[in-house]
This record gives C-alpha cells, sequence and structure tokens, in this order.
C-alpha cells in the first residue's frame, strides 16, 4: 500500500521538515540547480565576452534573455502547470536545461559556438527554469503538512541565498581554472542530478479540487489574472514583490561599483562583503523553522522588508577606515539575505495558503512576470538617479523604496478558512 510507505500529516508535523524524504528529494534537487544557475550567470557572459569577444550590448544581452521567457510567457507557463503533472514536470524542466547549456561546451568543442547558439541555449533554459519554478512551488504543498509550510519554503529560499553567495565566486574560479565552457557543462551536470532527484519522488494522493470542465487556454489565462487582480489580498503580495524587486535591483545593480569606485575597497574585500550575506539566510531559515508560524505570514512578510531594507540602508552611511566600511557592509548584507529569506518564503506560503490548488500554477508564474519585469526597470531607474544625483543618493532612494514594500500590506489580513472556502467555490463555478 502506498499509504504505509508515506508519512501521515501528523507525523510530518512532529517531525523536522527535512526529515520528509519528499522533501528533502526536492530541495537536493532544488539547491544543486540553484548553486549551477549562480556558476553559469557569471561563465555565460564571460563566454559571450572572452570567447566570442562580444561587445558590451551582446554581452549583455546575455543577461536580458534569460528573463525574457518569463515576462513573454509568465501567464501560459501557470496554465500548463495547472493541466500537467508536476512530477513530470520536474524531471523533463530538468531534463531540458541540461540539454540545452549542454549545448555550449558541445558548440566549443565542436569549434561551432557563436552568439545565436548562445542566446538560443540562454532562452530555453530560461524558459524552462520559469517552468520547474513554478511547478515546485505547486508541489510543495503536497509534501509537506501545512504546518511544515513556511519552514520549507525558508530552506528553499536559504539555499538559494547561499548559491548567490557561494556561486559567482565558485564560477569564477572555474572559469578561471578550467574555461566558461567547462564551467557551463559543470551547471549542466547539476540539472541531471536535480532530475534524478525529481525522479525518486513520490507524490502522496492529494484531495484536488476536481473540475467539471476545462475551458478554453485562452479562458484559464484570464481566470489565472482574474485570480490575482480581484482577490483581496493576492493582487497586493503581486504589488509588494513588485516594490521589492524594482528598489531591491536597484541596490544590486550599483552595489559592487560604489563598494569599489565609491568606497575604494579591492575586488577581494567586495567578495567578502557578498561572501558573508548567506550567513544571514541561514540564520533567518533557523529562526523560521522555530519560532515561524504558517499562519502569521502578514506579519513575517513585513518584518523581513523593514529587516532587508535596514540592511539596504546600512550601505550608503558606510564610512570611516576600510575596516569599519567592510563591517558595516557585511552586516548590511547579513541583514539584506535575512531579511530576504524572511519575506520570501512567507510571502509563498501566503499565496498556497489562499489559493485553491488548481489555480496557484497561474496565480505563481503570473506573480514571477510581474517580479522579473521589475528588474530590468529597477536597474535602470537607479542607474539614472546614480547619473544625477550620484551613486550614493542611488542607494539611499532604493533602500527607502524597499520599506515601501511594506504600505501595500498594511490592510491585508491573515488566511483563515473561510476566506479559502469562498474562494474555491467561487472559482468552480
Amino acid at each position: 500500500m502506498v499509504t504505509g510507505d508515506l508519512p501521515t500529516s501528523m507525523e510530518r508535523s512532529r517531525s523536522p521538515v527535512w526529515r520528509n524524504r519528499n522533501f528533502f528529494l526536492l530541495w537536493s534537487g532544488q539547491s544543486l540547480s540553484r548553486v549551477g544557475t549562480q556558476v553559469t550567470q557569471l561563465a555565460l557572459p564571460l563566454t559571450a565576452a572572452i570567447l566570442l569577444d562580444g561587445s558590451p550590448l551582446q554581452v549583455s544581452a546575455v543577461t536580458a534573455i534569460e528573463f525574457l521567457p518569463a515576462m513573454l510567457f509568465g501567464l501560459f507557463v501557470g496554465v500548463w502547470v495547472d493541466r500537467l503533472d508536476l512530477r513530470r514536470i520536474l524531471l523533463w524542466t530538468d531534463i531540458g536545461r541540461f540539454i540545452s547549456l549542454g549545448t555550449i561546451p558541445v558548440a566549443y568543442v565542436l569549434d561551432v559556438l557563436n552568439f545565436p547558439v548562445l542566446y538560443t541555449a540562454t532562452f530555453f533554459t530560461g524558459l524552462l527554469s520559469i517552468v520547474y519554478d513554478s511547478a515546485y512551488q505547486v508541489l510543495l504543498p503536497q509534501l509537506v503538512d501545512k504546518d511544515q509550510l513556511l519552514d520549507a519554503n525558508a530552506k528553499l529560499q536559504m539555499s538559494q541565498s547561499i548559491a548567490r553567495g557561494s556561486g559567482p565566486a565558485l564560477g569564477g574560479t572555474m572559469v578561471q581554472w578550467l574555461s566558461a565552457p567547462v564551467a557551463v557543462a559543470v551547471d549542466a551536470m547539476s540539472y541531471l542530478l536535480s532530475a534524478v532527484a525529481a525522479f525518486l519522488i513520490r507524490v502522496p494522493p492529494v484531495r484536488r479540487k476536481a473540475r467539471q470542465e476545462r475551458g478554453t487556454f485562452a479562458g484559464e489565462v484570464v481566470e489565472g489574472v482574474r485570480a490575482i487582480v480581484k482577490h483581496p489580498v493576492r493582487w497586493r503580495l503581486s504589488a509588494a514583490e513588485a516594490t521589492d524587486n524594482f528598489f531591491g535591483s536597484g541596490v544590486i545593480a550599483l552595489y559592487a561599483l560604489y563598494a569599489t569606485r565609491e568606497l575604494g575597497l579591492s575586488a577581494f574585500l567586495t567578495g567578502v562583503v557578498f561572501a558573508v550575506g548567506p550567513l544571514g539566510a541561514i540564520a533567518a531559515s533557523a529562526v523560521l523553522a522555530r519560532v515561524g508560524r504558517h499562519d502569521r505570514p502578514r506579519e513575517t512578510v513585513i518584518a523581513g522588508v523593514l529587516i532587508r531594507a535596514v540592511g539596504f540602508l546600512m550601505a550608503p552611511f558606510a564610512g570611516g577606515s576600510a575596516w569599519l566600511v567592510v563591517a558595516l557592509l557585511c552586516a548590511g548584507q547579513i541583514l539584506a539575505q535575512g531579511g530576504l529569506t524572511t519575506l520570501a518564503p512567507a510571502s509563498v506560503t501566503w499565496r498556497q495558503l489562499i489559493t485553491p490548488n488548481h489555480l496557484l500554477g497561474r496565480v505563481l508564474s503570473f506573480g514571477m512576470t510581474l517580479q522579473y519585469g521589475t528588474i530590468p526597470l529597477g536597474a535602470l531607474f537607479a542607474g539614472w538617479i546614480g547619473e544625477v544625483f550620484g551613486i550614493r543618493a542611488a542607494l539611499a532612494v532604493s533602500a527607502c523604496g524597499v520599506f515601501c514594500t511594506a504600505l501595500w500590506l498594511l490592510g491585508t489580513r491573515n488566511p483563515d478558512a473561510p476566506e479559502r472556502a469562498a474562494d474555491s467555490g467561487s472559482m468552480s463555478r
């Protein structure tokens, strides 16, 4: 019997979430692919710049193309995720990313690597990543108990934060010693290992809401949009995340330039500042595992926003000796990463709790479309302020803008059973 092999809801909620076999497999696969992705985000531009001798526009286009699928296909991805088997989506998107990225080192070995090959591989990898990210967030509530959901999301976010801190350093070392195509090949292998983890996941039987009739593809897209814009909490969550990404991307875009040009830090010390940031993610994940409450996501998100904003605000006020500057920047990075690892999983958990299963893929993917769409706009806005008023002013404005994220959530309520039931019923008619 399948039920004999799977832990009951009561057993899952009593034990740590990492002891849940299915979650551990999902977490392991996601962590491997996140580190690989961060390696590639450095290796691909270096491939364009060094091996293909690309212009600044050609090199920057690599990063733009990576986010383009989210902006173009986010809504449609949600419909596919809501229609198809989630575990198979994880498996085949991992295999697809392994193949698409694998074409780059293969093309390099065959001496046929050029910008069309690089752009095509980057585009399809970005598209498959959006599908994977939407699918695993929809699958997660089926693998863990509701009381473990916030802890599970926090651990997934912690892995992403650690990958952001360690991935570029690992990627730079690999590019230095092994070459950029080899670094890309390592990322491709990480997706293959993630596919193995997805294959081993056993999805327990769930009471997914049955739909009497499946509508047209366009109709389901419209239904997904309505599920956000007509819901009192979902649209505010989307607006808050878009605001956070808009202003947060401004800080990230100018941070390295500010540290080296304005504060005079060496590349090594700048790397140290970035490297300590994941300590905040680890600490936040540990705190959420012990005291985090799935029924209070509103307070958790607001607390994360404020912590993240304070961390960002420490950068423009940094001054004094080099070591004092480094200490302030490190403290700011720890707070910023800790805040992100507090607000991001709480936000995802909130959506998972208030959204019916048959709509969750569309709600999550549409949210990603808004989030990724604001990243280049926020970076350009901060760049313009930096050009006119200086980099320090741009960082201060961006940090203060992150504080504004919390304003969207002041009029919301925490999830409750009656609201969810009413929402589910209205969507089924």
